[in-house]
């Protein structure tokens, strides 16, 4: 297996190479908002020069939170299926092997409608962007109109799209908010068998690793440190020792509460993949000590003090 993390979108190969990482995530432009700035010949050439020399394989690119291909409205729709081509052009230019997105919310028009709009948006996909990266759908967490919270959804939407570019990426987060139960090995076993009956483990090309701070079956997205939720050490030790997985790149998508975040839960990871086999101590190095990494969360804005106009001397008066 190789290892990475979601990183910031600029310096995401200097900080990849400085943690040890051996794999990376990033946006390929700000998650937030629908526009791009053009990417420039000189930050491309900059961004593959560092790939290359962090060894960094594979790049994975995660689409912008705006993207919703199931969408019910038109406008939305549109604006998804264009931001989608574009995101996947540019992460063609990055020299990305992944592109991961959610598949998308159906907002009341019904899981069928949904993957209608979602294979129309692969297929057009297939014909702009024939030789971009290869198209993973990532599982949900659940809860309201979403898709793809079970196994047999995403597969579902595969088959619709037909397209043999779609794979999986396997968020251990969100499938146990699903209602997977992976804190143990029977329970990996479980889900990986359920897999490779609806989807097949060769669609399997990535995982994201993330604790979780909700309950099994909770259908709550929120990310915990690798260990301090509830899957749990004995949960992440069971994946990691099924051999099925072990082809796979792996990427955490960890809380970055602390500057030292990142380091902590990427050499935790370490450790647990070494004692299970998974990699070699000589491929993983020795631990970055001191190393702070920063958020690509922007910055609250912060209030500058009112200004207290001075007051005017008051001159005294002689006496006469």
């Amino acid at each position: 297996m190789r290892f990475g993390m979601h990183l910031t979108f600029k310096d995401g190969p200097t900080l990849a190479k400085s943690l040890g990482c051996q794999a990376l995530q990033i946006f390929c432009g700000n998650p937030r908002g629908w526009l791009k700035t053009p990417l420039e010949d000189d930050f491309i050439q900059s961004f593959r020069a560092g790939v290359a020399a962090a060894k960094l394989d594979p790049i994975v690119v995660h689409a912008t939170y705006l993207i919703n291909l199931a969408a019910r409205s038109d406008d939305i729709y549109q604006k998804s299926s264009d931001a989608f081509i574009l995101e996947l052009k540019r992460s063609q230019q990055l020299g990305a092997k992944f592109f991961v997105l959610h598949i998308g919310n159906h907002m009341g028009a019904g899981p069928e409608a949904g993957r209608a709009r979602v294979a129309a948006a692969m297929q057009r996909a297939e014909r702009e962007v024939p030789n971009g990266p290869e198209i993973l759908v990532e599982n949900t967490a659940g809860g309201g109109t979403s898709l793809g919270t079970t196994f047999e959804e995403v597969a579902a939407v595969i088959d619709a799209a037909g397209i043999e570019r779609l794979g999986l990426c396997l968020d251990t987060c969100h499938a146990f908010a699903a209602g997977y139960d992976i804190r143990t090995k029977a329970g990996v076993t479980s889900m990986l068998d359920t897999i490779d009956k609806t989807i097949g483990l060769k669609r399997l090309r990535c995982l994201h690793f993330n604790d979780s701070k909700g309950a099994l079956g909770s259908h709550l997205d929120r990310h915990e440190h690798i260990g301090g939720g509830e899957i749990g050490i004995e949960g992440f030790r069971a994946l990691l020792s099924d051999k099925r997985v072990w082809h796979l790149p792996a990427i955490l998508e960890t809380p970055k509460e602390l500057p030292t975040s990142d380091v902590e839960n990427l050499w935790r990871t370490f450790e647990l993949a070494i004692a299970a086999g998974t990699v070699k101590k000589s491929d993983v190095g020795m631990k970055p000590v001191g190393l702070e990494t920063p958020s690509d969360k922007p910055k609250p804005k912060t209030k500058s003090a009112p200004v207290v106009p001075k007051k005017k001397a008051v001159k005294s008066r002689k006496a006469d």
